[in-house]
This record gives C-alpha cells, sequence and structure tokens, in this order.
C-alpha cells in the first residue's frame, strides 16, 4: 500500500474516502472509491502505486470550480495521477462521476512530470 494513502488514513482517522485510478495500456482510466475506514481495517480494493502521491479534494473545493474541474480533468486524463483522497465519500463520488465524463485525452502534466524525476533520483 502507498505510503501517502497511509499517511492519510491515519491522518484523517479512517474518514472519507479515496479514488484510485487503473489506467490499462492503451485505454480509459478505469476509478475505484474505496472507504478509508476499509483501509483502516485492512480490506483494500486498491491501494496506489508505491511511491505515488495523492491528490486531496475536500468538500472546501466546491467554492473553487475552476480548481474542481481542473482536479477532475487530471484524476481522468494525467498518466501519473493515480489516487485522490476525498474528506467524504459524496466527494470521491463527484469526482468518479465527473471524470467519467471527461473525454480520454491522456497527458502528463508538469507536476507528474517533477514526481517521476524526483522518485527516479530518490530509489
Amino acid at each position: 500500500m502507498s505510503a501517502a494513502v497511509m499517511d492519510l488514513v491515519e491522518i484523517f482517522n479512517g474518514e472519507g474516502a479515496f479514488v484510485f485510478v487503473d489506467r490499462p495500456a492503451g485505454g480509459a482510466p478505469i476509478f475505484y472509491v474505496q472507504r478509508s475506514a476499509d483501509l483502516q481495517a485492512g480490506s483494500p480494493q486498491l491501494a496506489g502505486r508505491s511511491g505515488s502521491g495523492v491528490m486531496l479534494a475536500t468538500e472546501e473545493l466546491r467554492k473553487y470550480p475552476t480548481q474542481l474541474i481542473a482536479m477532475v480533468h487530471r484524476l481522468a486524463n494525467d498518466t501519473t495521477a493515480t489516487a485522490a483522497y476525498a474528506d467524504t465519500i459524496e466527494m470521491a463520488e463527484y469526482l468518479v462521476a465527473e471524470a467519467r465524463k471527461v473525454p480520454y485525452a491522456p497527458y502528463i502534466s508538469g507536476a507528474g512530470q517533477l514526481w517521476q524525476e524526483f522518485m527516479r533520483h530518490n530509489n
């Protein structure tokens, strides 16, 4: 299980949910919502790639529609985005519902490239 995922489970004491993204070669992403409480209890469905970061989406993000839309698009198409933590299950389900509506156009964000470079040099 990703250390970032486990840290967030601990920080938020099993509240909220994670969106995990599986990106099959050449195909559109597949999204999974996993409750933090299930991860805390030791029954993960998916748990993020080791060494990958986790985006953070709180209900507060709804006040900033431009940032929320950007997160949805990144979750849908940034090939380096593998997980997002939402402080509520409703936010996690919203992210997935909106990400499924985004046309499939994969890319690697600048932040994703930086993260990959950082991880390559730290291993």
